[in-house]
């Protein structure tokens, strides 16, 4: 589960104390069972907390007591690094002995009010399969060392044909003790194969998508007392590893636990790339909330108000039937993050990584309640269970096509000024059909396919309601001139190796390198361009093929050779360069940092500006934790611009103290550690050559901005173009004046360039939109 945290406005002592007595318990279930259940008393709330969430997994806080597990190697962490008194518990499975059923026979079964043996559960998606032969099918995902299986059952009412339906999956007790889902999602099953042909509703639901279930995605975990009982069920797997912190992360990358990934994982992701899932769900127990993404990061998702329009039917339907249930946090929904954050989540790499909606939901309090009370969850749930699948075929839909042969593409549907981090979705293969959920709304969406011209179309959403849009996208004629770079952004001396993208049927390549080494080539793939000046250098390729056929293309400003500077102590003269944290571009900075870094510009007049692209510091209200400050001139005498912490990027701020020099203060306690940062640092008003022109000639504002930017000149503006930092063009704008306004409102976050055409030539002006 997660945590539920309950502030108190009165903190009161406890007498938690880790005596012997509670040490030797510890030494003692690390032994038999491999994991330790424990309550850990802490002072300060937030920050206790996210420094044990990277230590342990955390199950609970009330008030300023953390309830968590850990195996053996997170136990002698947690003593080594902490100094926290702790209580040592029994484990939940061990609270009471539960009804367990071995031989089962489904047809026979009205109430689902009992636990199975693990064979007694293989039994019953056997029966499941063989009883309904037209409607499922029982796929084995792997067989784990123990011998025991991860089974997901394939309900459709065309098994052997790919159709134009959304695909989805329930899943359960990926935390092996926390068992209410797995018995539900067995009653789930068998509602649905049951009722199918005789319910309206569910006949609907298996005709038009196509469902996969797995009732148990931890089996080591749930039998770890005995193929015969799930009393004495852990929260690990068989090797003693969290699977719910076991996955590639968005925030901090492949594996963030320090472990391998585990069978179970590895099985799960197969699956996810074998199948192009819409929707999803995993069941956990501990609690009783709808957990939606993110957990790992503060920012919302792309998709966030339907995110809380689903979430609260879900829940709002639950209360129908109980009020009492489905209350914890926000009357039973809650954002990921708002209520604490992990790492490694499933729900996370479901969403970022396989553009799919997976939400979590924790479906009772009692991890392992009594069998008595599962009919009673099932009455509670059920209904929810029906809405949350049927959302899969509401939204925007449809078959995307090529024009000429009719034939299904591959395609991305991307919404303009709508969707980030991964929220896009792509048609698939051998249909060609797309499904993207959304909030009611009006929304303009881009259609764009190799090989073919990209087409945009403005839809209206209603909740509740499918809408089809049929794409059929115009493939390009002739020939396509584009390309890629293994780097874009470099030191001097580095080398770039280009790779050719075009599309038709190419037969010579014209490359032109201004500023590398060399400067052309005629390969379809040139190796090792060495740049070795600081500056911004364009591309161009052309490309030819046999029937007279060429197109040109020019990446603007795609090669950027900067000098990289890494936060640390001392003073640095400079006239353009890109500024990190300590850990670079790829690494987090690390604990316990304190580092002032000044940079003063390497020409007098010159004053040093930074723009921030990116910025990740461990967040608190106060920014006490880990903070970074910039002083306008020096740390000692200067005048502080701000502190910041968070994901918010501080703003571009220029030196206005006669040495033009700004310092940078950064600090990092000893428990958690992030991303960082990523700017540009530049000199700015040297008078000299370019920068002189640039700004004299061309004034942009505001900058930064949310949604637009003026462009003044001081003559007639000919042409603006818009690209991004690797040369992609985003716009294109006229102007019979001195002035012209740019629409930013549709791009993501981050640096674009602009190139402005005038009768003095051309000016190239950075802008970064918030």
């Amino acid at each position: 589960m997660k945590k539920f945290l309950t502030v108190l406005l009165i903190f009161f002592s406890l007498n938690i104390w880790a005596n012997d007595g509670d040490l030797d318990k510890a030494y003692n279930y690390l032994n038999t069972r491999g994991e330790v259940y424990f309550k850990i008393h802490i002072n300060e709330l937030n920050k206790d907390v996210q420094l044990l969430s990277k230590i342990l997994s955390i199950d609970k806080v009330e008030s300023n007591v953390v309830f968590a597990y850990a195996n053996n190697k997170e136990f002698e962490t947690f003593l080594e690094k902490t100094s926290f008194d702790f209580e040592t518990l029994t484990p939940p499975s061990m609270l009471r002995k539960v009804k367990m059923k071995d031989n089962v026979d489904i047809k026979e079964v009205n109430d689902w009010d009992f636990y199975p043996t693990y064979e007694g559960y293989e039994n019953i998606m056997e029966q499941f399969a063989s009883d309904y032969p037209n409607l499922c099918e029982l796929e084995t995902m792997t067989t784990l060392p123990s011998g025991r299986k991860l089974l997901v059952l394939h309900i459709n009412n065309n098994l052997s044909a790919e159709q134009n339906e959304p695909e989805f999956l329930y899943t359960s007790t990926m935390h092996g003790d926390e068992v209410t889902g797995y018995v539900l999602m067995l009653h789930y099953i068998d509602y649905l194969l049951s009722n199918y042909g005789t319910n309206p509703r569910v006949t609907d639901l298996v005709n038009n998508i196509d469902i996969w279930i797995n009732p148990l995605a931890n089996p080591d975990g749930t039998y770890a007392g005995g193929n015969n009982t799930v009393y004495g069920a852990t929260r690990y797997n068989g090797n003693d590893v969290d699977l719910n912190r076991n996955y590639p992360d968005p925030d901090d990358g492949s594996h963030p636990d320090g472990n391998s990934y585990q069978p179970e994982t590895q099985a799960f992701m197969q699956l996810a790339d074998e199948h192009s899932f819409v929707m999803s769900a995993n069941f956990h127990g501990g609690a009783e909330v709808v957990n939606y993404p993110w957990d790992t990061w503060a920012r919302l998702t792309a998709d966030n108000d339907w995110w809380v329009y689903v979430s609260r039917e879900y829940a709002d339907t639950a209360h129908v039937y109980n009020s009492n249930y489905m209350n914890d946090m926000n009357n039973g929904i809650t954002n990921g993050y708002a209520w604490y954050t992990i790492s490694g989540g499933r729900q996370d790499y479901m969403n970022y990584y396989k553009h799919c909606r997976e939400v979590t939901i924790e479906l009772s309090e009692s991890k392992t309640p009594p069998a008595s009370q599962l009919p009673d969850f099932w009455n509670y749930n059920y209904r929810s269970f029906l809405n949350y699948m049927e959302q899969s075929t509401f939204g925007l839909r449809g078959i995307i096509t090529d024009n000429t042969y009719k034939t299904p593409i591959e395609a991305k549907v991307y919404i303009e000024g709508h969707d980030m981090d991964n929220s896009e979705v792509y048609s698939s293969l051998p249909v060609g059909d797309y499904h993207r959920m959304l909030k009611a709304g009006t929304y303009n969406v881009t259609y764009s396919a190799y090989g073919h011209y990209p087409q945009t179309v403005t839809v209206t959403i209603q909740d509740r309601v499918a809408t089809v849009k049929d794409i059929e996208l115009q493939e390009i004629e002739g020939v396509m001139a584009d390309f890629h770079a293994d780097i874009t952004s470099l030191t001097p001396g580095e080398s770039v190796n280009f790779t050719d993208n075009s599309y038709g049927d190419v037969t010579s390549w014209q490359w032109s390198f201004p500023g590398g080494e060399p400067s052309s080539s005629n390969l379809e793939n040139p190796q090792n361009i060495v740049y070795n000046a600081v500056g911004s250098y364009p591309v161009t390729l052309i490309v030819s093929d046999n029937e007279g056929n060429s197109d040109t293309i020019t990446k603007e400003d795609y090669i950027n050779v900067a000098n990289i500077y890494l936060m640390q102590n001392g003073t640095v003269e400079l006239m353009e360069g890109i500024f990190y944290d300590s850990g670079g571009e790829d690494d987090n900075y690390e604990n316990d940092e304190d580092y002032t870094m000044t940079f003063k510009p390497a020409e007098i007049g010159g004053k040093i500006q930074v723009e921030f692209e990116q910025f990740d510091v461990e967040e608190n209200s106060t920014c006490d934790w880990d903070y970074l400050e910039i002083y306008d001139g020096t740390a000692e005498l200067g005048t502080l611009v701000g502190k910041y912490c968070g994901t918010t990027n501080p703003p571009v701020t220029t030196a206005t103290n006669p040495e033009g020099i700004l310092t940078f203060v950064f600090h990092s306690n000893s428990s958690i550690n992030k991303a960082g940062w990523k700017a540009l640092i530049t000199v700015m008003g040297t008078g000299a050559g370019i920068e002189e022109n640039k700004y004299n000639n061309v004034v942009v504002y505001p900058n930064p901005s949310n949604n637009f930017v003026f462009v003044r000149t001081q003559t007639n503006i000919k042409n603006i173009s818009l690209y991004n930092l690797t040369g992609q063009l985003f716009g294109k704008y006229k102007s019979d004046n001195k002035e012209c306004k740019v629409d930013l409102s549709s791009l993501n976050k981050g640096f674009y360039i602009l190139k402005v055409e005038t009768e003095k030539g051309e000016f190239y002006e950075k802008v970064i939109k918030n």
